[in-house]
C-alpha cells in the first residue's frame, strides 16, 4: 500500500482523493497547508505526493523543493492550461501534471505512470553502472565465463561486498590484471587467466565468510 499525501489549498480536492483513491492501494493523508506539507515530509515518509501548484503562502514549487531532497515522487494539480506552468513543474521534479477538476481515477492512473517512471529512472541508474571501467570488467568476466551482462555484474558485486571495495577498485582491478598479462605476453590466455584468478579469489572470500 502507497502512502500518499495530497496537498491541496482546496479542501474540496483533498477529501475527494482521501475518499475516492482505491483504499486497497492507498493511503491518503490530506493537508491545505505547504508549510504543513512540509513539516510532513520531513518527519513522515510518504511513497507519493499530489501537490497543488499554487497555494498562499509558499506554492507547490517550493515544496517540490523539499520533495526533490528527500526522493519522494509526485505529481502536480492545477487549474492552469499554460502549457509554461506544466514545464515549469517538470522542470521542478513533478512526474505528471494534472488540470482540475480531476477524478479519483485520472489521478490513479498518474500516479501508476509516475510511478513507472521512476522504475525506469532506477533501471538506468543501475545501467550507469557498468559504463566506463565498469563497462569494460563486466565485458572481461562475461568472456571469461560466458554468462550474460547481469550475472557478470553480479559476480563483480559478489567480490566487492567481503572485501569492502567498490565496484569500480574491483573493476580497475581486474582490467589491470588483464592489461598486464597481455603485455606480460603470458602463455596463458588473458581470458583464461583472469578466470582462474577470479575462481582464487572466490575460493578464498567463501573461506574468510
Amino acid at each position: 500500500m502507497l502512502d500518499v499525501l495530497v496537498v491541496d489549498d482546496d479542501p474540496m480536492i483533498g477529501l475527494l482523493l482521501q475518499g475516492g483513491l482505491d483504499p486497497a492501494r492507498f493511503s491518503v493523508s490530506i493537508t491545505d497547508s505547504a508549510f504543513d506539507a512540509i513539516a510532513m515530509c520531513e518527519t513522515s515518509s510518504f511513497d507519493f505526493v499530489i501537490l497543488d501548484y499554487r497555494m498562499p503562502g509558499k506554492s507547490g514549487l517550493e515544496v517540490a523543493h523539499t520533495l526533490r531532497r528527500r526522493h519522494i515522487p509526485f505529481l502536480m494539480l492545477s487549474a492552469c492550461t499554460d502549457e509554461e506552468v506544466a514545464l515549469e513543474a517538470a522542470k521542478h521534479g513533478a512526474l505528471g501534471y494534472l488540470v482540475k477538476p480531476v477524478t479519483p481515477r485520472q489521478v490513479e492512473l498518474a500516479i501508476d505512470t509516475a510511478l513507472a517512471r521512476v522504475n525506469e529512472i532506477n533501471n538506468l541508474s543501475k545501467a550507469a553502472e557498468v559504463s566506463g571501467a565498469v563497462g569494460v570488467a563486466v565485458g572481461l568476466v562475461m568472456a571469461a565465463f560466458g554468462i550474460s551482462r547481469m550475472k557478470a555484474l553480479e559476480r563483480l558485486r559478489a567480490y566487492c561486498r567481503p572485501r569492502n571495495l567498490t565496484l569500480r577498485d574491483v573493476s580497475l582491478e581486474i582490467t589491470n590484471l588483464f592489461e598486464i598479462r597481455i603485455d606480460a605476453g603470458s602463455r596463458m590466455p588473458a581470458v583464461d587467466a583472469l578466470k582462474d584468478y577470479l575462481l582464487k579469489n572466490a575460493v578464498i572470500t567463501r573461506e574468510q565468510r
